[in-house]
């Protein structure tokens, strides 16, 4: 078995985890397509604490020294998962704020343009006028 410590300290970290992201997800802090993978790795987390016959059976299964050391990994890849999840996310980021940007960029040029032709028009229309009154 797992030392006791370990296993409630485990449990008692999983649901405060749990609770803490529940909670931030409800006051729309974290959106839910990021805490889906954390809600998993903290359920999964939790299932190995509460019964730790699955982590002795895999401690069988792939050679681990010890049950603690198959947490241990179980708890290194799921961060590594987490990590190469908002990797994707940050490039995907900044893929789109490269285009918006790029658009800016584009509408400040066509306003630029615009604002010029407004003004051209101006100086058109006001010189007509000089005319007209000239003529008067």
């Amino acid at each position: 078995m797992f030392p006791l410590k370990l296993q409630l300290s485990l449990i008692l970290l999983c649901v405060v985890l749990l609770v803490l992201l529940i909670n931030m997800i409800k006051k729309y802090e974290l959106q839910l397509k990021y805490a889906l993978l954390w809600i998993f790795v903290v359920v999964l987390m939790l299932a190995i604490s509460v019964l730790p016959q699955i982590a002795f059976y895999f401690t069988r299964v792939f050679g681990f020294q010890a049950p603690s050391n198959f947490v241990f990994l179980v708890g290194i890849v799921s961060g590594l998962a987490i990590i190469f999840s908002l990797t994707i996310s940050i490039s995907n980021s900044s893929i789109k704020i490269r285009q918006m940007s790029q658009e800016i960029g584009l509408l400040k040029q066509q306003l630029h343009r615009l604002e010029m032709k407004v003004k051209d028009s101006n100086k058109e229309i006001s010189a007509e006028s000089e005319l007209v009154r000239g003529e008067e």
